[in-house]
């Protein structure tokens, strides 16, 4: 019996020996890992600066291509009504082309 009792105990100091190193290991990787001690992670820092930076350099070109601040890149509504114009005036001319053949479909019936 007192052979399983020191076992145990021997267990159970070897128990929280790998515990406290393992803890130990834990806070120096957290060290490693966050060198400015503001309990965040600096890689995960980095990225979170990179993309709120990235996100402004995109608003900012936005602005650039939005000057009229509605929410669409200028020129694309230049294209758009230009392509709406060009729609028209080939619609206009197409009837235009209809209403002459016609005419003189009309005018070779009579004759």
């Amino acid at each position: 019996m007192m052979d399983f009792k020191g076992l145990l105990e021997r267990a159970k100091e070897a128990a929280r020996s790998v515990a406290q190193e393992a803890e130990k290991r834990l806070e120096e990787l957290k060290e490693k890992l966050d060198q400015d001690k503001d309990g965040r992670p600096d890689v995960v820092e980095k990225a979170l600066q990179e993309a709120e930076k990235a996100l402004k350099e995109a608003q900012s070109r936005l602005a650039e291509l939005d000057q009229d601040k509605d929410g669409l890149p200028d020129s694309l509504k230049e294209i758009s009504e230009r392509a709406k114009k060009a729609a028209e005036a080939a619609k206009a001319k197409a009837e235009e082309a209809a209403r002459l053949l016609k005419e003189r479909l009309g005018k070779g019936g009579e004759a």
